[in-house]
Formats: structure tokens, C-alpha cells, sequence
């Protein structure tokens, strides 16, 4: 009788494939996949961790439930592109949704994102809304449920989102080499390509993260080199000026008010070491305007100072970014470790080993 389900099950095409990246997330994973298996119980669906050399006990927990698991090798480059690259490798369905494993999928988005995908054939992407929360909260109950909610076209998406993978093959997938921006970038390329981008006005997932706003997050993001995904981009596509330009438009907020910023103090270096302080005066003037009109917009000092931190971090990043070698995405081996293989079947139907 066994045999015989197996078979049965094999011979279903899935409807659904779950791509979930982590690195030292053993905090967040059970919750994550409980949640995910919640939320597949009525489709067939493929599920893959992709797991990027935790040293903790990110694997260890993701093998207790029915999902497949596999683990890059370290002496690779490591990204979440790479993760979501290789994750769609080992995955067949048609719709593939990405999460991220600090996330809690929320509870009807999974149904409504489906049905968009068979109503709108010009979507290639489906998001929903992100909230961060604390990163050790515990007892939260994530919101969902209710009545379907609008839909809104954007430009690009975050690490939680739905993707087509026919639309997401055509235009090359994503590039595992990026350190960060990689959604954006491939986003980009999805809407050259024709296609839109539509979020779910109602919560995708909650993102248990440490606060966004504060200035210990933009050392650990620049630290682990979390910036330099824009200039990589930006060198990436230089061969292709609509999708260079798209991109610098849509991810520039930080660039080049963070470059005036640069300017500036190179300026004023130099002018206090020539003597000649015309210069010095008009950058102190320039690097005044853009402080005054942060402060003007935000009316907060703290939040001024955390933006202007970020934004020549941002600076920073996009020109080591810029100034490494491209590699094409083809290139990338993507070596990993088969650690728990799971067969494609109703998440119902199955049980944590």
C-alpha cells in the first residue's frame, strides 16, 4: 500500500515549490517550516532548505520536518542568490516561493498569491507585506485571514515573494554571485522583459530581524559586506543599458546623496591641505544642504544621523561592489550536500520525522 501512494504521489505534477535560505537561523527554522507546512496543506508542493554552511543547528532542525534539506559547501561563494539559485535547481513547479529563514509565512497569503498567478498571466511576481518584528520574539500570532486584498503593482520585491519560474528562467534567474540586492536586480530584469511585479496589500510574513533603525544594524550589514550588492549589480548590467539604468533609478535613494556626501569631505581634505578654502566653503555648503534637508524631513536628530551613517555606507558598498570582478551566473556550480531528501506530496498527508 505503501509503494503504491508513493507512486501515486510521484505521478502528481506539484503545484508548488518552497524555497527556503538560511544561515545560523536554529532560533527561527521550526517555527518557519511549521508555518510553511500549515499553509500547504492543501496544495502538493515541494519543500527545500537551502542551507548555507550554518555552524549552528540549522540543519539539524530542518530535518525533523518533511522537507527536503541540502548544504552548500563553504568554500564557495555564499549568498542568498546562491541559495535561491540553487534552491530552484532542485526544485520542478511551476510557481516558486522564496522565503527567508529569519520569516513566518502568514496565514492566507499562500491562497490569494495562487489565485493571482491564475487570473493574471502578466504577473510574473506575487509579494505581500513584510513585518518586522524583534528578532527573539516569541507567542506572536501572525495576522491573516479575512476577506481577499487589493492589488498593487511595484517595482521590485524583498526576500518573500512568489516568482513564475518559466518568466524567472527567461530572464537568466538570479544572479548568485550578488552579496545583497538581488531581488531588485532580477525584478528589473522581469519587467524589461515585459512583465509586473503585484503585491498583496495584507502581511506576507513577519521577519524576526534586528531593528532596522538602528545603527548597530548598518555596521553588522556593512561588516558582512551587505552593501556591496548594488555596485555589483550596476557592473553586472553594464552591457545592458535599459536594465542599468532601470536599476540605478529605483535603487539610487542612497547613492547620490551619498556621493555629494563623499565629495564633500574629499574636498574639504584637499582644501584644508592646499589652503584654498573656496572649495572648503562651498562643500561645507553642499554637505550642509543635504544634512538640513534630512533633518527638515525627519525632525529627528538621531534618525538624521542614522540616515546620513547609511547612506555612506551605502557609497561605500556600491564602489568595492562596483570595482569587483563579474562573474556570469552560469558559472556558478553551486556544490552542496544532499542532507534530508523528501518526496513531493500534500503536506497534510505528512509528519515531522
Amino acid at each position: 500500500m505503501a509503494s503504491l501512494r508513493s507512486l501515486a504521489v510521484s505521478a502528481v505534477a506539484p503545484q508548488l515549490a518552497v524555497v527556503v535560505i538560511t544561515k545560523d537561523q536554529a532560533f527561527n527554522i521550526d517555527r518557519l517550516l511549521s508555518s510553511v507546512l500549515r499553509e500547504v496543506a492543501a496544495v502538493s508542493a515541494e519543500l527545500v532548505v537551502v542551507d548555507s554552511a550554518s555552524v549552528d543547528a540549522t540543519v539539524e532542525r530542518a530535518c525533523r520536518h518533511p522537507v527536503q534539506v541540502v548544504r552548500l559547501h563553504s568554500d564557495q561563494v555564499l549568498t542568498a542568490a546562491a541559495g535561491r539559485a540553487v534552491g530552484s535547481r532542485r526544485t520542478t513547479a511551476e510557481r516558486l516561493l522564496f522565503l527567508d529563514g529569519d520569516m513566518e509565512l502568514c496565514p492566507g497569503w499562500l491562497d490569494q498569491a495562487l489565485r493571482v498567478m491564475d487570473d493574471r498571466p502578466e504577473v510574473a511576481v506575487v509579494t505581500g507585506q513584510v513585518v518586522d518584528v524583534p528578532r527573539m520574539s516569541v507567542g506572536l500570532h501572525p495576522p491573516g485571514g479575512g476577506p481577499d486584498a487589493q492589488v498593487v503593482e511595484v517595482l521590485y520585491t524583498g526576500g518573500a515573494a512568489m516568482h513564475r519560474r518559466q518568466v524567472l528562467t527567461e530572464v537568466g534567474g538570479f544572479n548568485p554571485y550578488l552579496r545583497s540586492d538581488e531581488e531588485p536586480e532580477v525584478c528589473v530584469r522581469i519587467q524589461r522583459a515585459g512583465y509586473r511585479i503585484a503585491r498583496l496589500e495584507r502581511p506576507l510574513a513577519l521577519h524576526y530581524t534586528e531593528p532596522p533603525d538602528a545603527l548597530a544594524t548598518v555596521v553588522k550589514r556593512w561588516r558582512r559586506g551587505l552593501y556591496l550588492g548594488a555596485g555589483q549589480a550596476l557592473r553586472h548590467n553594464l552591457h545592458r543599458r535599459d536594465v542599468l539604468w532601470s536599476y540605478a533609478r529605483q535603487r539610487g535613494y542612497g547613492i547620490l546623496p551619498g556621493f555629494g556626501l563623499l565629495a564633500g569631505l574629499v574636498a574639504s581634505l584637499l582644501a584644508v591641505g592646499t589652503g584654498r578654502t573656496g572649495p572648503l566653503r562651498a562643500c561645507g555648503t553642499l554637505g550642509g544642504a543635504i544634512v538640513a534637508a534630512d533633518l527638515v524631513r525627519r525632525r529627528d536628530p538621531q534618525q538624521t544621523a542614522h540616515s546620513l551613517i547609511e547612506r555612506l555606507a551605502i557609497v561605500d558598498g556600491t564602489v568595492r561592489g562596483f570595482l569587483l570582478r563579474p562573474h556570469a551566473p552560469s558559472a556558478y556550480a553551486g556544490r552542496h550536500d544532499v542532507i534530508r531528501s523528501a518526496s513531493v506530496a500534500r503536506a497534510d498527508e505528512l509528519s515531522p520525522t
